[in-house]
């Protein structure tokens, strides 16, 4: 089982490595796992702070915005700010 499970990530890294350009040719696979690594690293990190900035976006001021247009207030024409 451990033995199929560890099969299959080195065969997906390597086909991952191949996509990002390093064919294993020059003899320097770390490079190759170092780039996908990071570049795994910072989707992980993209789609975290993307998922929790929707669900617990942090605003809690009552004059914010969000809360005018949640509750369907009118904003009056003194109310919006101007750019000149």
């Amino acid at each position: 089982m451990i033995d199929n499970l560890l099969y299959y990530l080195e065969y997906y890294m390597n086909v991952l490595i191949a996509l990002c350009g390093f064919d294993g040719s020059a003899g320097n696979d770390v490079v190759g796992w170092f780039v996908v690594g990071i570049a795994l690293l910072l989707v992980v990190a993209a789609f975290y702070l993307g998922i929790s900035s929707t669900l617990w976006p942090g605003e809690t001021n009552p004059n914010h915005i969000k809360y005018r247009i949640l509750d369907e207030q009118d904003l009056s024409a003194e109310e919006v700010p101007h750019a000149h």
